[in-house]
């Protein structure tokens, strides 16, 4: 028996991909234990080595509601038994797990630091790994695909040695039987590749409406005037995207007869003229989500129905073209200054002076608060999620500490593709 994966829908699909470099996101946002991360390294097995075979595909065909299965294969690399070992799992937020093992503690980690709300599990095997053995679990990791789900990732980390656990097995934990690791019976494959934890890529059938709405201002030569565009995800899936870059990107044209004022956090100066480069905070944007972006114009020159178009554009993201977006109608809107026989504005304002400051979240990147004028809705995560800010050592997070301080400290804060 090979390490696999496998689902429930009626689609055929490939076993997942196993990666490495993945435990970091694992464990950001964990906050079940307070384990200091160095004392945890400090116990490490000495001449213990705990790997996972790196020999699967990514998780391809499942549709919200469908049910997948993982299974993976460790190793005790090293020349001495592994003990006291705790399994790390990390599942973005379109995971659900279908148990809830008597060994394993579970948690809703909410959005923090720029990150997903993440739901993770930390499970003590109560076992010895014997050197040179590989080993798979009992059963495997079930998970159940939200409605929500879209690109979704499981990242799992092993280690030894480590007192997560001071007290034993059961503290608190699901009713179902006690997750176990058992000994696979055939050899291993010549040239098996092992990594140190693995992340497994499950992509739903599912979509995630972007929108774009712009707005209607009226002003004399003269006067300022705050226009603003909106960014939506309708749902029904969040999205991420597969780098450390804003999931949404979009041009926003300025109105002829006008001058950028006050320029919203997130956008800047683009390469054509009187065009502003426009991003979502992060590299994901949750569902029933929007963000507000306000621009101060002033106008210098009365043009009659002075237009300026908003358009999404590819990013910097193999994603970049929203291949996820099924409906195209609400990608594109518009700034309109002084329509002829317009009335009020819609989602604009007028000024007597000039609006120099900014509006909306931090600086044209991905660094920094954002705040935003006009965002609302059942989810404001677009809005919110910059007010950073962890929770202590945490039980998880001390588990990618001892990985951060084997690996020579060298932190991944997102992990990129390699495919």
């Amino acid at each position: 028996m090979t390490s696999a994966s496998k689902t429930t829908s009626h689609r055929p699909q490939r076993p997942p991909r196993l990666t490495a470099g993945a435990v970091v996101v694992a464990a950001v946002g964990w906050s079940l234990v307070a384990v200091p991360g160095a004392a945890a390294a400090e116990q490490a097995d000495p001449g213990a080595e705990l790997v996972f075979e790196q020999t699967a595909e990514p998780i391809e065909g499942v549709r919200p509601g469908d049910s997948a299965e993982v299974s993976f294969a460790v190793k005790n690399k090293g020349d001495a038994p592994a003990t006291r070992v705790v399994l790390y799992l990390g599942g973005s937020q379109g995971l659900e797990y279908a148990k809830k093992y008597s060994n394993c503690v579970y948690e809703e980690a909410p959005a923090q630091d720029e990150g997903p709300a993440r739901t993770n599990a930390v499970c003590d095997i109560e076992q010895t790994l014997e050197p040179g053995v590989v080993y798979e679990p009992g059963e495997p990791i079930g998970l159940k695909l939200l409605d929500r789900a879209l690109y979704e990732l499981l990242d799992v980390n092993i280690l030894a040695g480590v007192n997560t656990f001071p007290d034993g097995t059961q503290h608190g934990g699901g009713a179902d039987p006690v997750l176990k690791l058992v000994a696979r019976t055939t050899p291993e494959a010549p040239g098996t590749v092992h990594g140190g934890e693995l992340g497994v890529d499950i992509t739903a059938e599912n979509t995630a409406d972007f929108a774009l709405t712009g707005s209607k201002v009226r002003g004399a030569a003269g006067r300022t005037v705050e226009a603003k565009v909106t960014f939506a995800n309708k749902g029904p899936a969040w999205a991420r995207n597969d780098v450390y870059g804003p999931i949404g990107v979009f041009d926003v044209g300025i109105p002829e007869g006008t001058k950028v004022t006050g320029v919203p956090e997130f956008c800047e100066p683009a390469e054509t003229a009187a065009t502003y480069r426009c991003t979502t905070p992060y590299n994901y944007a949750d569902e029933d989500s929007e963000r507000a972006y306000v621009f101060g114009l002033r106008i210098e020159k009365v043009v009659a129905n002075a237009t300026g178009k908003v358009a999404f554009v590819k990013g910097d993201n193999r994603w970049g073209t929203l291949p996820f977006d099924k409906n195209r109608t609400n990608n594109t809107a518009e700034i309109v200054v002084n329509e002829p026989g317009g009335g009020a504005s819609s989602g604009g304002t007028t000024s007597g002076g000039a609006s120099g400051g900014t509006t909306g979240g931090a600086s044209g990147g991905t660094d920094g608060a954002a705040s935003s004028t006009g965002g609302s809705g059942a989810g404001t995560q677009l809005d919110e999620l910059a007010e950073t800010g962890t929770t202590g050592g945490t039980l998880l997070a001390a588990g990618a500490a001892v990985v951060l301080l084997t690996a020579g400290g060298a932190a991944v804060a997102i992990r990129r593709r390699t495919s």
